[in-house]
């Protein structure tokens, strides 16, 4: 699996494609459905993290292959 770091320089770009994160212990994968004006939230399905995660705070990284 090839990944690369999510940044709010480049979180524009991987609109769409999957996600994956850790939150309480375990790793999560999702898809991205939107990016906040700042670029520093996106918009995810995951209703106990109210659907936002911020990149800023966390180590989330989009899956390429």
């Amino acid at each position: 699996m090839k990944t690369i770091k999510l940044t709010s320089d480049n979180v524009i770009q991987y609109i769409g494609y999957e996600i994956i994160f850790k939150t309480r212990g375990n790793h999560i994968v999702k898809r991205i459905i939107s990016v906040s004006n700042t670029g520093k939230t996106i918009q995810i399905e995951q209703p106990d993290l109210q659907n936002s995660l911020e990149i800023v705070s966390r180590n989330i990284y989009v899956i390429l292959e």
